[in-house]
């Protein structure tokens, strides 16, 4: 299961492997508009501890918060990250963090890939006409396909 964390919107995504290839089984995004940022984070909680329980992944993988030149924007999706890590983990899973250079290196080749190359990637990889809406879906799916990749790889 790959997370794409957010206080505004989280994207996870369920993929498995069969062989060399990949399917996605199930995704969503976690929207909780127009409320305070206490009753977004519960919101987020709650939907992605439910979905981590309904669904029962093997694994689960979180894309890690960058903080660029905007220290605000960063605080705010470490909170939404420490949300997902808390839902994952009550959920019983352990979480792999990569940063996005390692996501766009596992799925394009390419560290600097930009969000388009990702999405088409994704889409190919996984055998998708056009990639999963919304764009937070497709970074999970993303996600979940690095952790996939990055561990049948040996260290």
């Amino acid at each position: 299961m790959g997370v794409d964390p957010g206080t505004r919107v989280v994207g996870w995504a369920l993929v498995e492997q069969q062989g060399r290839s990949y399917r996605l089984l199930a995704s969503g995004s976690i929207a909780p508009a127009g409320k305070s940022r206490e009753s977004r984070l519960a919101e987020i909680y709650a939907q992605l501890h439910e979905a981590a329980r309904k669904h029962a992944p093997d694994a689960a993988a979180v894309e890690e918060v960058f903080a660029g030149k905007n220290l605000k924007s960063a605080l705010a999706i470490g909170e939404g990250r420490g949300v997902a890590l808390a839902a994952l983990g009550a959920a019983g899973l352990e979480v792999a963090p990569y940063a996005a250079k390692v996501i766009k290196r596992a799925v394009t080749g390419n560290g600097s890939a930009s969000k388009e190359q990702v999405a088409r990637m994704v889409a190919l990889q996984m055998g998708l006409a056009k990639p999963p809406a919304p764009e937070d879906v497709t970074d999970a799916c993303a996600v979940a396909l690095t952790h996939l990749i990055r561990r049948a790889v040996p260290a």
